[in-house]
């Protein structure tokens, strides 16, 4: 049952745009399935669904592997805001332009979450840091190519 409503949840997210759990539900119910919010969470947190912006300024449900061309949009904004890229040992430090560092950093967590073992964003500053210098060295490059 379980894998099943997973299945109905990943159909409504494609064919719609669902910005609630509570229209998640809602969709739900109207495939005959009797969800709780707390539920419908689980289900969420288990299939990794994130919430990626949409034009009209809000956000919607879907999987990380649908947001390529919206990661592309969104790195291609980003791009001049970043003035620096180096490493050190097992971190890399990007320096952004004023109040930049925190897009900057949702970009990269939603690029290469995968690559390094977490990140910190100030004002004009990004901390990522990795498991050992070859990985710095290897995330470094990726992100001068993608911010030169």
């Amino acid at each position: 049952m379980k894998y099943k409503r997973q299945g109905q949840i990943l159909k409504i997210i494609h064919e719609q745009n669902i910005k609630t759990h509570e229209q998640l539900i809602k969709e739900l119910n109207k495939s005959g399935y009797n969800v709780t919010q707390a539920t419908v969470s689980r289900d969420i947190k288990e299939l990794g669904l994130i919430k990626a912006p949409v034009s009209d300024g809000g956000s919607i449900y879907t999987t990380s592997r649908d947001i390529p061309k919206e990661l592309d949009r969104r790195i291609n904004m980003i791009t001049d805001t970043v003035k620096s890229v180096e490493y050190a040992l097992n971190n890399v430090v990007v320096k952004t332009y004023p109040g930049m560092a925190s897009a900057v950093a949702a970009s990269v967590d939603a690029a290469m979450k995968d690559d390094f073992l977490g990140s910190i964003a100030g004002d004009d500053t990004l901390l990522i840091i990795t498991k050992n210098e070859e990985k710095s060295a290897e995330i470094a490059e990726k992100l001068m190519k993608i911010f030169s």
